[in-house]
């Protein structure tokens, strides 16, 4: 059984369709998906960028990197262990040809701890959008490195780009030697 009810307006009577079309745009601005919104997928990208800084050796160069939620049936990819699984999507802008630096013939990114220990490959990075690889690491480096190829075991050439995940953000590495003096 439907009533309809109205409601009181100075000098008169309104009805409810139109107290309802207020309700309907007060909770639109409250962020409820309206119904075209709720057809559509909705594709979820992962709540972390990561500022890329450039070195002296290369001043022009820019970055930002995005740790973007893995592929996952369930939404979020996670390890055995429960722990986020990341992709690194990098975009660079103004990286000048690795030979300028010297012998080198690609970029390579890699997640590095944050003690500097353990360096792991994610995979060649250009000018522009790359996704490199994927991360579980809560606090890491990200380092953009010169290299003689686009597959080392091990990082040997110098640092052209540099930041830190969101959670290593309380600590300080910018007075580390590595990115300053192009010690590798």
């Amino acid at each position: 059984m439907i009533h309809r009810f109205t409601l009181r307006r100075s000098g008169g009577r309104r009805p409810l369709r139109r107290a309802l079309v207020r309700a309907v745009g007060c909770l639109a601005l409250l962020g409820l998906p309206t119904a075209a919104q709720a057809q559509a997928p909705m594709r979820r990208e992962g709540p972390y960028d990561v500022p890329l800084f450039n070195t002296p050796r290369t001043a022009k160069s820019t970055g930002l990197a995005r740790l973007v939620y893995a592929s996952s049936p369930f939404g979020i990819a996670v390890t055995v262990d429960g722990i986020d699984r990341y992709d690194v999507r990098i975009t660079a802008r103004g990286m000048p040809a690795p030979s300028s630096l010297g012998p080198y013939k690609a970029y390579v990114a890699w997640q590095v701890t944050t003690d500097l220990s353990q360096w792991k490959r994610l995979g060649p990075v250009r000018n522009g959008t790359t996704v490199v690889g994927t991360t579980n690491l809560n606090k890491f480096l990200l380092v953009i490195t010169a290299e003689a190829s686009a597959t080392p075991d091990t990082h040997h050439g110098p640092i052209v780009l540099h930041g830190t995940s969101p959670s290593g953000w309380l600590e300080n590495f910018l007075t580390h030697d590595a990115f300053f003096r192009g010690v590798n």
